[in-house]
Order: structure tokens, then sequence, then C-alpha cells
């Protein structure tokens, strides 16, 4: 019994070995490695990947000879391209060493009757021969080949992104290129998918800013043959508040209320808003601001917009008050040697319209001059002494009209001013005479010869009616020719009598000669 229990042993032993020697291990048999079915872009290149093993040590390429078959052997790629099928000739080769055991077929362009089965055939000389029959290869047909794009959620104006773009291809020989509607830095990578797909990523680096909100981000990618698809997006950049604005109305009436809006551009849209005057009071927060009682003192008003992003203020705005004319306190008439000036200062805005008149309204003053100064309006007007005894001023625009009475100094107040300027001047003219005079006199001393000194003079007078003077010299040297006086001419007996009763009364007289 035992003994052939071990005979049975051997038997089966020996069997082992023998079906060692006609079905070698995986390793040391006829094999091959491809995908039951590739998928391939009509028009473009495709490679349908493929590697074989056989029993030994690897032979030289020049005693390998590689066939593609169809299903019905017509021949797909041959060494010799008259025997390749007419089908298929100038578009097969093979993209691989055969020494190196790669197969790999490419169809170079793809049709869309290429989709098989094909399988492949070895010839090694002086070896063997193998088809691979029971593996066979498919092609699936596409006509488009879009490629994904990928953009980062989230983009903030001036912070660097990276966005991709990355299609699927089966021709590794030649990958798409990628054209970017955007500039920026550009890199690539391909990375071997299954069941002979590659996938090409191509990265595009940009800065995005606010321009880019809201634009198309586009990635075409270019196959072989110039096959183009494309894909696209809308970029959404986030930004804090740009142009931020006070929107209102172009004008408000005085005493009124002014709606006002904090316009902005921002993404996203400000979650806050404050008001403030132009000191950095802060007035109100909120979309829109309500100010009451609008006066024409009310300061500049700015708001700030504020979102996830940032914040940015307006310009200081103005408001535009309409209110009636005020004439001002500093209106008068006034008084000079030439006439009457009255200036009329008129605050008002808009401007007003100005006018003057004196005692009848009908009658308008012209002889006038206007100047402006923001919303200050100031009219002069120039008149005759006594031309009236008032002057009424009327200032009128859109709010309304306001008149004042200006009163226009008395006319004996003029007279009286009158003779006061006339003093002054008679005054001036009798000092300047006075002044004159004496300038002449002394110019006239400083000229005259100095005269000989002479012995005193007596001369006797009486009361005689005889009408005789007569003079006697002291002097001996004295011999009639020379006059006692300046003024006094010498007469003789026969003249007209002297009219003075004594010498004391004469010399009185002529002292101050």
């Amino acid at each position: 019994m035992r003994e052939k229990k071990m005979s049975f042993s051997c038997c089966l032993f020996y069997i082992y070995v023998l079906w060692l020697k006609v079905f070698p291990s995986r390793s040391e048999s006829w094999n091959i490695e491809v995908p039951q079915s590739v998928v391939g872009l009509e028009g473009s290149c495709m490679v349908i990947p493929c590697l074989f093993r056989y029993p030994g040590v690897d032979r030289k390429s020049s005693h390998h000879t590689g066939i593609w078959y169809t299903d019905s052997y017509e021949k797909v790629y041959y060494p010799e391209t008259s025997k390749i099928s007419s089908a298929f000739q100038h578009r097969t080769s093979l993209w691989g060493d055969l020494s190196h055991r790669n197969c790999s077929l490419k169809i170079n362009p793809l049709r869309r009757s290429d989709v098989g089965p094909f399988m492949f055939r070895i010839e090694i000389e002086d070896f063997n021969k193998y088809t691979f029959a029971h593996n066979k290869v498919s092609i699936t047909i596409k006509d488009s080949g879009f490629p994904t794009l990928s953009i980062p959620e989230g983009m903030i104006s001036g912070k660097k992104v990276t966005t991709t773009c990355s299609v699927l291809h089966s021709c590794p020989s030649d990958p798409p290129n990628f054209n970017w509607s955007h500039k920026g830095a550009l890199s690539s990578q391909s990375l071997q998918q299954s069941n002979g797909q590659w996938k090409i990523t191509s990265s595009l680096s940009f800065t995005p800013s606010k321009t880019d909100h809201k634009k198309t981000l586009s990635c075409t990618a270019v196959f072989t043959g110039d096959k183009k698809f494309n894909s696209m997006k809308t970029l959404e950049v986030k930004y804090a508040p740009e142009n931020v604005a006070v929107i209102s109305e172009v004008s408000v009436v005085e005493g009124s209320a002014l709606n006002m809006t904090c316009s902005s551009d921002s993404n996203p849209a400000p979650h806050t808003y404050h008001w403030f005057t132009e000191a950095g009071i802060l007035l109100s927060e909120g979309h829109t601001f309500t100010l009451k009682n609008v006066s024409r003192h009310t300061g500049t008003i700015y708001c700030t917009a504020i979102n996830t992003v940032g914040q940015a203020n307006s310009s200081p705005t103005q408001l535009t008050v309409l209110y009636p004319p005020e004439i001002k306190a500093g209106s008068s008439c006034t008084l000079d040697i030439s006439g009457v000036t009255c200036l009329c200062v008129v605050d008002s805005y808009p401007a007003s319209e100005i006018k003057l008149w004196g005692a009848d309204p009908s009658s308008e003053l012209r002889n006038t001059q206007e100047e402006k100064h923001g919303t200050l309006t100031m009219v002069t007007l120039q008149g005759a002494l006594g031309f009236f005894d008032t002057v009424h001023c009327q200032a009128t625009n859109t709010q309304g009209n306001y008149t004042m009475t200006l009163q226009v100094p008395h006319s004996h107040e003029t007279h009286n001013s009158k003779l006061l300027y006339i003093s002054v001047a008679a005054i001036a003219f009798v000092v300047t005479v006075i002044g004159l005079s004496v300038w002449i006199k002394k110019c006239c001393r400083r000229n005259e010869p100095l005269a000989t000194p002479q012995s005193k003079t007596e001369m006797k007078v009486t009361s005689d009616s005889v009408p005789e003077r007569k003079c006697k010299d002291v002097s001996p040297s004295y011999d009639g020719s020379q006059q006692v006086y300046g003024n006094l001419q010498y007469k003789e007996s026969n003249e007209e009598e002297y009219p003075y009763e004594s010498a004391s009364e004469y010399e009185a007289t002529y002292a101050n000669v």
C-alpha cells in the first residue's frame, strides 16, 4: 500500500516537470501589455502603447520585425511601406524601440474609420514568431478635446494667483500646446494616465487687478493637425472700494432737507458706510444720509465705504445751497468833495439782479459798477452832491428779493462841508503868499549895497501956514543931492506944503520903511 502511494507521487512530480517545460513561467513566455481600448481625437495623432516580452535574452533590433494587423489581418504597419494597406499608408509608424520590447503604434492623422481592433505580431530572426491575437486593441474616436480650466476662488486685486488648464490626449510624441488670453508666467506638466491616455496641464501665474473683474479668461488647447478647443471662465476679483463719491441733488433750498447716497465701485459691495464733516466728526452711518435744515453755512461732507478688502473716502462735497438775497450791513452812502458814493453789498445764491433808484422806482440809476466775490455782489453808485436824499437798493433772485433804503447826508451838511473845504483852501493860499513875500524881501536885502554912514540930520518944522520945508544937513559934506529916506524925494519951496504938525508925527509915519 505504501509503495503504491510513493509511485503515485513520483508520477505527479514528473507530470509537473513536463508541464513546466511545455508551459514556461510568465516571465519567460510570450506576453504583451496593451490597453483594450484607447481614445483618440479625429484629425490629430494618437499612440497605442505596447510592451511585449519573449522567452530568452534580448535580441538585436535588426533581428526584430514588428507588424500591426487588423483583425482581418490587413497590414496596418509593416517595415516596407508598399506592403501596408492603402487605408493606412503614410499614416502609421512604430513609436518605440523593438530592441527594448516597445511596440507602440502611432497613427497620424487619426480617421474616424480607424476603430480597429488591431493586434501585434513580432518576428525574431533565427528565433521565433508570435502573434498576440488574443490581445486586441480598439480605438474610440472623439471629435473634440475641450480642456478643463480651473481658477482659484477669492481672487484679490494685487495678490498673485495661479490658474490651470488641463486636457487629456493620446499622443505623447506631439502633445497639445496652450494659448491663454491673459499675460503671465507659464509652465506645463505631463502625466501618464491609464489606457494610453496622458494628461497635460498648463499653469498661468499672474497678479489680477480691478480691471480683470468680470473679464473672461480663456484657455485654448491646440492639438496636432491644428485642432483647437478652448474653455473660458469669468474672473471674480475682489478689490477695495474705489471712486467713492457723494451722490445728491444738484442744489438744495436753505432750510430744507437733503438726501445723500454714498456711491462706490467695489467687490464685494461695502458692508459699512460712515458720514463725516470736514473736521472728521462722525455724522451718521449707512448707505444713505439725510441732512436736515440745510444752511448756507453748512461745510463740506464726505463718506467712507468699507468692504472685506479695504476702505476708501470720497472727496469732500460742498453743498450748493440756494437762498434769497440779503443786503449786508456795510451798505451805505458816503460824501466826499467829488460827490456822493453809495455802496450796496448783497449776499445770495444764485447771484441777484440789483437795481438802484432814487425817488422814482421806475427811474433806475445806471451810473454803477458791479463786482462779484463768491456769493457776494457789490454795486457802487457815483452821484453829484445833493442829487437825492435817499437811494433804494433792491436785490432779486429765484429765491426772493430784498430792498434797503440808503440815507444820503442832508444838504446843509453838504454846504458846511463845502465851506470847510473852501476855508482850508483860502488859508493855505494866504500862508503861501506871505511865505513867498518874506522870501523875496530877504533875497533883495542880500543883493542891496551897503549905505555910506552919515551924520544925524536935524529937521525944523514949524506950525506956520507957509508950506515951506527946510532941511539942514549937519554934515558939511552933504551937497543937497541925497535924500534922507529912500522913499522920500527932495522938494523945492514951491512944492506941496508939509502936512504934519510935528517931526515926531512925521517920523512915526515912516518908521516902518
